[in-house]
């Protein structure tokens, strides 16, 4: 008897041994209108998936040979979770979302039991967003979608789907999601969704060799400005990224780090920064000598070759003369 697809050999009985994925018994005297049961065990895999486990063996008794009837047993299909933006049907798990971006996850149940099925379908939002809707009388309460149980026929299956939008301040944290299913007497948990989301960049000013955030504060004119531009990358791979300032109105340019370069008023990075690594860009100014009661207001932009982020921006007075 070979050993079923699907399966994993545990033992045989009655001097039954394993060879190469076959299980031989040595020869038997049976007397005549004498019955005897050959018997062995398997174990199905962890990895089975709607695959039907067969079974059929062969019998010789010197003379003849025959072969059994074959056994069938189906297995359930463990449904299936993907997660889509914007309209597409493509799933993107593991790919990065943003603040204010819609998500809309699908569970899908295939039945291959062999029999009709009550299924309940339900999922928990995630964390970093907000429930917008449910397709199927999907009903959302206490922060967990329940659909209503529905009758799925043998060899059907059955799709429903919420939609979630990212919360403004998710702020570089992933966005997780599984979903239970239950099938009359057995509860099934969907894969996990993940999408990692981006940490925004932030922008501080400094003045003299203090690194005390002064935005929002007045400064004079002569007076000596730093900016500081720092991107955290947590988009689960290294990027790429190019950094933007322009100098502020009313300032002139003293120098950057990490090869800045002023280029007609503007001054660019380029640097490669791993996953979860942080880097800060650095440039200083000087406020001009002429400035009366304007306001220095500064704001960058960080590429980080797939999304493009415009950081906070600072402002500092300046007293009138």
């Amino acid at each position: 008897d070979k050993i079923p697809a699907y399966t994993t050999f545990v033992s045989a009985e009655d001097g039954g041994r394993n060879e190469n994925g076959t299980v031989k018994w040595a020869a038997k005297k049976v007397k005549n209108g004498e019955s005897f049961t050959f018997k062995f065990k398997v174990k199905v895999n962890d990895d089975v998936n709607g695959q039907r486990i067969d079974n059929v063996a062969k019998v010789n008794d010197s003379k003849n040979e025959y072969t059994t009837n074959e056994t069938h047993n189906p297995t359930p299909t463990k449904p299936k979770k993907e997660v889509y933006t914007d309209g597409n049907k493509i799933n993107i798990d593991g790919k990065q979302v943003k603040a204010g971006q819609e998500l809309t996850y699908s569970v899908t149940y295939k039945n291959t039991t062999g029999g009709d099925r009550d299924v309940t379908i339900e999922d928990k939002i995630p964390d970093y967003t907000t429930f917008v809707s449910a397709d199927s009388d999907g009903k959302e309460e206490n922060g967990v979608i329940k659909w209503a149980t529905k009758k799925v026929k043998n060899g059907e299956s059955l799709t429903v789907t919420f939609k979630v939008k990212v919360k403004d301040d998710v702020d570089g944290n992933q966005i997780k999601n599984t979903a239970k299913v239950k099938e009359g007497k057995n509860e099934y948990t969907t894969n996990e969704t993940h999408n990692p989301t981006t940490t925004p960049p932030s922008k501080e000013v400094y003045t003299g060799s203090t690194t005390t955030n002064i935005d929002g504060k007045q400064v004079k004119a002569g007076q000596e400005l730093t900016y500081a531009i720092t991107y955290k990358n947590t988009t689960g791979e290294d990027r790429d990224v190019t950094v933007t300032d322009k100098i502020p109105a009313y300032t002139t340019f003293v120098s950057a780090e990490d090869g800045g370069r002023n280029e007609n008023g503007t001054v660019t990075w380029n640097r490669k920064v791993k996953n979860g690594e942080s880097f800060t860009f650095k440039f200083k100014v000087k406020v001009n000598g002429d400035v009366n009661g304007n306001r220095v207001d500064n704001v960058a932009k960080v590429n980080n070759g797939k999304n493009e982020y415009t950081t906070n921006e600072t402002h500092n007075p300046t007293p009138s003369t």
